[in-house]
């Protein structure tokens, strides 16, 4: 770790396994994580420069917050159309 003095580590919990699944899927091509249990997940991130963890945090905190916000809009949707069904 002597090459990688600035570390974070993000733990991500959902009390819905399959947003889970869903949010930690999202991060497959950017960082590897690791199961904590059914509800938590976490990614490690190391940089050399402050400057770097920052940019590094920035991009993957955009991702998993477009990644909440389509899972939203899913939702979302599901819930209209089973009210709409309810109603005809």
């Amino acid at each position: 770790m002597a090459g990688t003095p600035f570390s974070l580590v993000c733990t991500i919990q959902r009390t819905d396994q399959r947003q889970l699944k869903a949010m930690r899927d999202s991060m497959t091509s950017e960082s590897e994580t690791t199961s904590i249990d059914d509800q938590q997940f976490s990614f490690n991130l190391h940089e050399g420069t402050a400057k770097d963890l920052r940019a590094m945090w920035n991009t993957r905190i955009r991702g998993l917050i477009a990644s909440d916000e389509i899972l939203k809009v899913i939702q979302t949707a599901g819930s209209s159309t089973n009210s709409d069904s309810k109603g005809s």
